[in-house]
This record gives structure tokens, sequence and C-alpha cells, in this order.
């Protein structure tokens, strides 16, 4: 999606290329539904996917699933350096230096990872229940 990517996605690109998810999404499942294949088909989408809603926001679009990439490295520490690219995290999350790498804590890394995607859960369900839609099965 437009604007996805974490410091390894190169500024101009990141800014610049691709669209928004929502169009991408809602033409791709439209497609899919007009050649008569949209079962035969998973749409799996990333890229702006932020938070709870965005997710909600896609599956409401037609997505079988998303994926995240920024808000997982933010539960694991990262600090938004944009040096991904480089191998040289300071955070020890984006690197193969041993040096750096002792500085990540994949114990507390782990934890807030589940943590941010438990609240998401929670979040998914009343945002859908909300709307009367109490499973998201195809």
């Amino acid at each position: 999606g437009f604007r996805g990517g974490t410091g390894a996605a190169p500024t101009r690109i990141r800014d610049n290329v691709g669209i928004p998810i929502e169009l991408a999404l809602a033409s791709v499942d439209e497609r899919l539904r007009q050649e008569g294949i949209r079962n035969e088909v998973s749409l799996v989408v990333g890229g702006s996917i932020r938070n709870s809603a965005d997710v909600v926001k896609a599956i409401a679009l037609g997505a079988d699933a998303v994926y995240i990439a920024t808000s997982a490295l933010l539960a694991l520490g990262c600090h938004l350096c944009r040096t991904c690219q480089t191998g040289n995290c300071n955070w020890g999350i984006a690197t193969q230096r041993p040096e750096l790498v002792r500085r990540l804590n994949p114990e507390l890394g782990s934890q807030r990872l589940i943590n941010l995607l438990t609240a998401w859960n929670h979040e998914i369900k009343e945002l859908m229940g909300g709307m009367g839609i109490n499973s998201i099965e195809a």
C-alpha cells in the first residue's frame, strides 16, 4: 500500500510509489469477482496497516488477511531511525552485527508484540461487533 515500508524502503519510493491500499484492494476484489475467480484467490494486503481499524477496513474491502511490518517493529523496540538497509540498527532489530544484536531483548520484544496483537484482537472484535459482525470467516 501507499506509504507502507520501513527504513529499508528508499524515501522516494516509499512516498511516491503505489496507490492507497483501500483503492487497490477494492479494485482487485471487484475485478476478481467480475472474472468469477474471487474464491480461488487469497487477498493478503499490507502497507499502511497502522492500527486495528486499518485491519477492519482492509477486511471490509475484501482482504482475506493482512500483514504488518512497522507496527511490529515498533513493538519490538524500533525507534524509526530509518537505517534498516545499512545493517547498523542501533536497537539490534535490523542487523546481523553481534554487538548490535545483543542490544535487543527478545523476551521483552516478544511480549510487547504479543501485547500489541492481543490488543488489536480485542479492538477488532469490538469494531466488528459494533457493525453486527461476529466472525471474519469467508
